[in-house]
């Protein structure tokens, strides 16, 4: 079927080498980056794929607990806790009813990550 349509052999390339990209991109989060630069690359990974983004803001309900967030980022539920404030704090991000988050400037949360 492949070699029938070689657009489909170009979009399952695309799509292999983009997921081999975030791959690699995850496994320097979990091995390089602090506290506050996996926080920042978890949410940011959610917010692009939020279903709610305008030209500059992104609003999305988060999918894990802290204990959830913790283990998948190999920390404790009181430093995501923390760096959650923290991000909250600086105007990075806003917190409305535990679990729905609001990202007013998208480009201010890429550079916490690249930080």
């Amino acid at each position: 079927m492949i070699s029938e349509t070689p657009e489909l052999q170009r979009s399952l390339h695309n799509q292999a080498l983009k997921e081999l990209d975030a791959a690699r991109e995850w496994m320097l989060t979990l091995g390089r980056r602090t506290a506050e630069e996996k926080v920042a690359s978890l949410l940011h990974l959610i917010a692009t794929h939020a279903e709610t983004q305008t030209a500059t803001s992104t609003a999305f309900d988060l999918p894990l607990s802290r204990a959830e967030i913790a283990d998948f980022l190999g920390l404790t539920i009181e430093t995501v806790s923390r760096q959650m404030t923290r991000l909250r704090k600086s105007g990075v991000i806003r917190i409305e009813n535990f679990r729905h988050i609001i990202v007013p400037d998208m480009d201010e949360l890429e550079r916490m990550i690249s930080a």
